[in-house]
């Protein structure tokens, strides 16, 4: 997976997570299908789901309070054209 910053290089991490059997099912044909291992299906899922994260803004900026109405909620979410 190529990153929108060229400075990224891949960090190996051991993760210890849990799926439904028809899931790991799913992911294991898809590696198998693929080529590839399990470890690498599960890598390239995560980049897809956070890649466009960096390109959207900036994350740091954003202000997560400790609580808030749920009046509150529907007005960000709105502010922001989520929905």
């Amino acid at each position: 997976m190529k990153s929108a910053n060229s400075g990224n290089e891949y960090i190996p991490l051991d993760l210890r997570i849990s799926v439904r059997r028809d899931t790991l099912r799913l992911i294991s044909e898809m590696a198998q299908d693929m080529g590839i291992s399990i470890n690498e299906v599960f890598s390239f899922l995560a980049e897809d789901s956070v890649i466009d994260l960096e390109l959207l803004e900036d994350l740091n900026a954003i202000e997560i309070p400790n609580k808030c109405s749920l009046n509150d909620l529907k007005n960000a979410i709105l502010k922001t054209k989520l929905c």
